[in-house]
Order: C-alpha cells, then sequence, then structure tokens
C-alpha cells in the first residue's frame, strides 16, 4: 500500500514539473514592429538588408513575428540614398515595438 502511494506521488510530481516546463515554454520569442516612415518621396523598406516594401510612401507598416535581437531598419528614397536615406539599429522585444525613419 505504501509503495502505491509512493508511486503515484512521484508519478503526480513529475506530470506537474512537465507541465511547467511547457507554460514557461511558451513565453514569445518574436515582436510585432511598427515602422514609422516620415518624408516626401517614395522609399524601399529594409530590415537587416532584406527587402521588406517597395515604392512606399510615408506611413506605417507592420511586421508580424520579428524574433527578439537587434535589427537593422533601412529607408532608401527610389531616385537612391542622395535623395533621402535614414537607417537605425533596434534592439526588438516581445510585442510591440516601434521604429521610426525619416529619410
Amino acid at each position: 500500500m505504501k509503495r502505491n502511494v509512493f508511486m503515484k506521488a512521484i508519478l503526480i510530481s513529475v506530470v506537474i514539473a512537465l507541465f511547467a516546463l511547457v507554460v514557461v515554454g511558451c513565453a514569445p520569442i518574436t515582436g510585432t514592429v511598427y515602422l514609422v516612415v516620415g518624408g516626401y518621396s517614395y522609399y524601399y523598406l529594409y530590415m537587416d538588408y532584406i527587402g521588406l516594401f517597395f515604392g512606399v510612401v510615408a506611413g506605417t507598416y507592420v511586421l508580424y513575428d520579428v524574433p527578439i535581437g537587434n535589427h537593422y531598419f533601412e529607408a532608401i528614397d527610389i531616385d537612391g540614398a542622395g535623395w533621402g536615406y535614414d537607417s537605425i539599429t533596434q534592439y526588438i522585444t516581445a510585442g510591440v515595438n516601434y521604429v521610426y525613419l525619416y529619410p
């Protein structure tokens, strides 16, 4: 009888421990970025040197599921960087992040 109670206690402890690991493992590892662009022209928008939006005007653009960490954002005028350029490296956290570019 004692052995049966002991085994049930161990089983319950293991189940609770696994449940705690699953819940902790569900912490968000991405964030949402609102890329706010100012200016009076058309722009190419990049994150980490990868083109995201092409020929867009000033406004707010949303990026979902951006991994947490430092990221490099750029806005380049479609006529070239001499006409308008801005960049920033920003740490992205879980949740909502705002990145401002004024080329």
